[in-house]
């Protein structure tokens, strides 16, 4: 059985960085990580490279040709990218890096034991588990793979002083966080977004009469915003953790919610974190790193807009909080799937919405969903579908479609 040396592999920077960006660091921070998709070589060669082809970068001269044996592999490496610039590499980039050094080695055994190997010499307090890594101290791992599983999980949990809501991720490794927050270039310009949506479908805001209400049909027709979408319906969280990606592990997300982290559209927090998308990206920098007075006058002249008597003096703790908001149920999605948000504040290294997430005996619990299309036929009993979901006639009719061409 040939492994790959750890040591000749981290000898190399770039490919070192990788996996601190696709795997160690992503553990150090979350810990827990899917790795399933490297240690079975499920991820299509092909779709790699054709991927880091339309970025242009030099790591596609990895995917030109067969993968290395174990032996070649660091020797491969060199010759494959000489005489080209190859920076730090991305995500998308360290995650190719990461997939093709694990190739090399030539069955799921070698690479699980790989893996292990790894785990041993830098992360003495994690395990492995059906591929995925977790710190077992502070994560409490279970697996599901029907909706029986889900809710007898749920209904032996203790009671707790919260609420519980829930999200479903396609993905185990997908972050919590709201879709503006998950790429720099997009986050920069979310005062761009949200001021020429406006602007170019006036008629589409003719009602919306808060920050909050623009936010909400921003979400609804896909601009990426600072909502994040929760449910109080565990039915409706395993859908959307099922519908895509079948071959990948989804995860059903618990969210223990007390009551004073939960408001109402019209209170004065909210009318705080929704006034932020009207401010650029100077003056939200400005209100977190400065606490100046005069970005801070700005945003009470956008608050009220919504509350014309907002009198409170706010400091840098108001704008960088995160509350999970009760919208009105005017629109027939928001009533189908049960749903909430957590409107979010301006983000902070320190602050995470982990906070929100449930946690026993000191674990946080971590629910990760195998099997979904059996999940998905399941969901059919209970009326979860696509079309129950998405009540707009063209989401039906291609729900109405995919169901009769099966038939």
């Amino acid at each position: 059985m040939t492994i790959v040396s750890l040591s000749a592999l981290f000898a190399v920077p770039q490919i070192k960085a990788a996996f601190d960006t696709a795997c160690i660091g992503l553990l150090k921070n979350r810990g827990y990580l899917d790795m399933s998709m490297y240690i079975s070589g499920r991820l299509k060669k092909e779709d790699l490279y054709a991927a880091l082809k339309t970025q242009d970068s030099a790591y596609a001269a990895l995917y030109a040709g067969a993968y290395p044996d174990p032996d070649t592999l660091v020797s491969h490496w060199h010759a494959a990218l000489r005489g080209k610039h190859c920076p730090a590499p991305d995500a998308l980039e360290a995650a190719a890096i990461v997939n093709w050094a694990y190739r090399a080695m030539r069955s799921v055994k070698i690479r699980e034991h790989f893996t292990k190997d790894m785990l041993g010499q830098m992360l003495p307090g994690f395990r492995l588990k059906q591929g995925v890594i977790y710190e077992e101290k502070l994560i409490d791992l279970h697996f599901l793979s029907s909706v029986a599983e889900a809710g007898t999980f749920i209904a032996s949990l203790q009671e707790s002083d919260g609420t519980l809501f829930y999200r479903g991720h396609a993905s185990a490794n997908y972050s919590l966080s709201p879709s503006i927050m998950r790429s720099p270039a997009l986050y920069k310009n979310e005062n761009r977004m949200y001021h020429e949506l406006q602007i170019e479908c006036p008629q589409e805001f003719t009602h919306c009469r808060t920050h909050l209400e623009k936010l909400v049909k921003m979400q609804h027709y896909g601009l990426p915003t600072r909502l994040l979408d929760i449910t109080r319906n565990m039915l409706v969280a395993l859908y959307f953790a099922c519908e895509s990606q079948p071959d990948t592990a989804g995860e059903l997300l618990l969210l223990n919610i007390q009551d004073k982290q939960i408001k109402y559209p019209r209170s004065d927090e909210v009318a705080v974190l929704a006034s932020l998308p009207a401010l650029s990206d100077e003056e939200q920098s400005a209100l977190v790193h400065e606490a100046d007075a005069r970005a801070f006058s700005r945003l009470i002249e956008e608050i009220r807009l919504d509350i014309p008597s907002f009198s409170r003096k706010l400091s840098k703790s108001d704008v960088m909080n995160s509350y999970v908001v009760l919208p009105l149920k005017d629109n027939p999605r928001i009533v189908k799937q049960d749903g909430a948000f957590i409107l979010c504040g301006l983000p902070d290294d320190t602050a995470s919405l982990d906070v929100f997430r449930h946690h026993a005996n000191g674990r946080k619990t971590v629910l990760l969903i195998r099997q979904k299309q059996k999940i998905l036929k399941e969901l059919e009993a209970y009326s979860i579908n696509r079309a129950a979901l998405f009540p707009e006639i063209e989401c039906v009719s291609e729900y109405l479609k995919s169901k009769y061409q099966k038939n």
